[in-house]
C-alpha cells in the first residue's frame, strides 16, 4: 500500500457539532494545517479551530466555509429517519448536500469524504450478507438521502476528478443497544480510527465502505480492498455485549426482525413482508 498523505492545508468538517463529528475532531486535529468546524449549532470546545455557525443550504455562507479548502468531511444533515419529516429530510440531507457537494467543486476540493449510512440497504434480508456494490433498498427517507449522496460522490469522481468516499456508517454508540447491533455497531474509538484513516490516505477515487467495528455478527463486507487501502483495522466487537442483549430482539416477523435496517423499516411499514425478497 502507499503511503499515507501528508496533511492537508485545510479540513472542512461539516456537521462538527453532533454526535460523530463531536468525537472524531480530535483524531482529525493533525490531519490538516488548519481545521475548520461548520455547524448550524454553536460548536463547543473547537480547541484552536475555526468554528463557523450556518446553513449548509444557504449557497453565500458555504461559498464562504469552502474557500481554501482542499478536504471536506461532510457529516451535516439530519442524521436519523425519526430526526425530520420527509421534506425536512429532503431540504437538509438532499438539497444541503447537493449544495455542498458544488461548493467543494467551486473551490477545487481534492478530497470529499460522505457520511452514508447503513440505511441505503435497510431492505435486503437480515440474514443476507451485503457487500457495497448492491443497488441501494433504503430502509426510508433518511436512507433515501444517502443514496442520493453516494450517487452524487460517484457522479463528482467519475466527472470531475474528485476523491470521494462513502462512509456506510452503523449503529454509531459508547456500546451495542440491541441484538441487531451486534452486527451493526460502531464504537467510538472505531469511528474516530475510520474517519482519521480515510482523511489520511493514499490517493483513490471512489470508495465505498461500511463503518461497523470489528463485530462477529457483521453482515455488511466484501469492503477488504476499499479498508486495506485506506488502513482501517476496527478494533473493538459487539460480542463483548452479547449476552446483556439477548433479550432486546424484534418481534419475530417484523420488518425490524427481517431487514438489514430493523426497527427504521417498520416505521410508516404498509406493504407485504413476504413480497420482498
Amino acid at each position: 500500500m502507499n503511503a499515507p498523505l501528508a496533511k492537508w492545508h485545510r479540513l472542512l468538517i461539516t456537521g462538527a457539532a453532533g454526535e460523530i463529528g463531536s468525537v472524531i475532531r480530535p483524531a482529525l486535529a493533525d490531519t490538516a494545517e488548519a481545521l475548520r468546524l461548520l455547524d448550524q449549532r454553536p460548536i463547543t470546545n473547537p480547541a484552536g479551530a475555526e468554528a463557523l455557525v450556518g446553513d449548509i443550504t444557504d449557497a453565500g455562507f458555504l461559498d464562504h466555509a469552502m474557500a481554501g479548502v482542499d478536504c471536506v468531511f461532510h457529516l451535516a444533515g439530519i442524521p436519523r429517519e425519526t430526526g425530520g419529516s420527509p421534506d425536512e429530510i429532503l431540504h437538509s440531507n438532499v438539497i444541503g448536500t447537493h449544495g455542498v457537494f458544488a461548493a467543494a467543486r467551486k473551490h477545487g476540493v481534492r478530497r470529499f469524504i460522505f457520511a452514508s449510512s447503513n440505511h441505503v440497504i435497510g431492505f435486503y434480508p437480515a440474514e443476507a450478507d451485503v457487500g457495497p456494490d448492491v443497488p441501494s433498498r433504503p430502509s426510508g427517507f433518511y436512507g433515501a438521502s444517502k443514496a442520493y449522496g453516494e450517487a452524487l460522490g460517484r457522479l463528482h469522481a467519475d466527472k470531475f476528478g474528485m476523491e470521494v468516499a462513502c462512509l456506510r456508517i452503523g449503529a454509531f454508540r459508547a456500546e451495542p443497544g440491541n441484538a441487531r447491533e451486534l452486527g451493526a455497531w460502531i464504537s467510538h474509538g472505531d469511528m474516530a480510527a475510520l474517519a482519521k484513516a480515510v482523511v489520511q490516505a493514499p490517493r483513490f477515487h471512489f470508495l465505498v465502505l461500511y463503518g461497523v467495528s470489528a463485530n462477529s455478527r457483521a453482515k455488511w463486507g466484501g469492503d477488504a480492498a476499499a479498508r486495506a487501502h485506506i488502513g482501517y483495522v476496527p478494533r473493538d466487537n459487539a460480542e463483548n455485549w452479547a449476552a446483556t442483549l439477548a433479550g432486546k430482539t424484534a418481534t419475530p416477523g417484523s420488518p425490524a426482525a427481517l431487514f438489514h435496517g430493523g426497527s427504521v423499516c417498520e416505521i410508516g411499514f404498509t406493504g407485504d413482508p413476504g413480497r420482498i425478497a
